[in-house]
This record gives C-alpha cells, structure tokens and sequence, in this order.
C-alpha cells in the first residue's frame, strides 16, 4: 500500500513484553477490534521524497536513517523493515489513517516532517521507561498526582500523541498519559482516524523484498 504523512502504525508484538503492554491496557468499554490494543505506536511522514517510520523505543536494532546508527529513544526507520521486524516474528501492524475530513494539506505535511526532524530526531531524544510505565496505570491517571508533561525524553505514544495535538487533530492534554491502546481509541473515537490496512505473516516475503529495495 502507499503510506501517507500522518499514518499511525499500531504495533502487535508477541514477546513477554508486548502481552504485558496490550493485556494491562486492555479495555472492555471500546469497540471490539480495540479492546486488546496494539504494544506499540509509530507515525509516519514524507521526507527526503520517501515516506519514513518515525518512533521512540530501545528495541529497535536497525540504524536510523536519520542518525546513521541504532539508537535508544526516538529514531527513524523504513516502514517496510519495521512492518516486516513484526510480521516475521508472527505479529502483526495496522495502519491507521486520518479520515477524510480531516486529512492533511501540503503544508501542515511539511510542518509534521519539520516537527519529527527538528523537535525529537534532531536532539536525539532519549526513551522515557518511566513515563510508559505510568502510562498503563489506570487509577493513577484520575488524579492530580500525575507527573507532568516531559519531552525531554519520550515513549512512543506519549511521542505520537504529542504530535498529533500539535498538528490540531487532537485536543491539547498531557501526551504522558496515552499509552498505544488508549490513545488509538481517543482517536477513532473521536472520528479522527480510521484503520485502512493490516500486515500479517503472510505479507513477511513481500515485505523483506521491499526493505531491500528501500
């Protein structure tokens, strides 16, 4: 499929540490296909005249493209060899996609590229385990003793939600609070975005061809 700027990636692991994400941030409220949400977020955006994956995690041992080397915290990578680090080890990502009404212009596509390069790749930002941590807690996010905003160092959905509240499709709040699996149903909730597509094993071949082609 062609990605588009502003594409969410949600990302469905199977090791211990993604079943413990998407189970303690299970939900029986949303509509069915979000009650077991993804382990892990990605955005997307055009730059350089190709289309980039643009997260923050430590388990990433691919370079960045944007740093020439693996990195720890926010980075950026191929979605064809991201998609492909998952459907291989039998998991699964889906794309999730502005709706109509609120796709984005040629100008705000250029300003999510110049947010991503300039706000996070190009200081480096390091992982934020704490924040993620917190993040899944449920009682703690009612009250007023959660921590703060931090964009000094970013966890994945705390990244994509920061973003998508500066881009104006999402009401301004503490991005530290969404972890993958709440943030994706605010936003399909909202009507904001809507998922276009889903890659799983039996798209691994395809994939590693075209990572190689990238």
């Amino acid at each position: 499929m062609e990605f588009q700027p502003g594409d969410i990636a949600a990302c469905y692991g199977t090791d211990w540490t993604s079943r413990l994400i998407r189970w303690g941030t299970c939900s029986i409220f949303p509509p069915a296909p979000l009650r077991l949400g993804p382990s892990h977020v990605a955005l997307l955006c055009r730059w350089r005249e190709r289309m980039i994956w643009v997260e923050s995690t430590t388990l990433c041992q691919h370079p960045c493209l944007f740093h020439q080397r693996p990195v720890s915290g926010v980075q950026a990578h191929a979605p064809e060899e991201r998609i492909g680090d998952y459907v291989r080890q039998h998991g699964w990502v889906e794309i999730y996609r502005l709706t109509q009404f609120h796709r984005l212009c040629p100008q705000e596509s250029r300003l999510l590229t110049k947010l991503l390069l300039d706000e996070f790749l190009g200081v480096e930002l390091r992982y934020d385990l704490r924040g993620a941590m917190l993040s899944g807690t449920r009682l703690l996010q009612l009250t007023r003793c959660f921590p703060g905003a931090d964009l000094e160092e970013l966890f994945c959905s705390e990244l994509v939600a920061a973003v998508v509240m500066r881009m104006q499709r999402m009401n301004h709040s503490n991005p530290s609070r969404y972890n993958p699996a709440r943030l994706l149903r605010e936003l399909v909730h909202l009507g904001k975005y809507q998922k276009v597509a889903v890659f799983s094993g039996a798209d691994a071949v395809k994939l590693s061809q075209e990572a190689a082609h990238v």
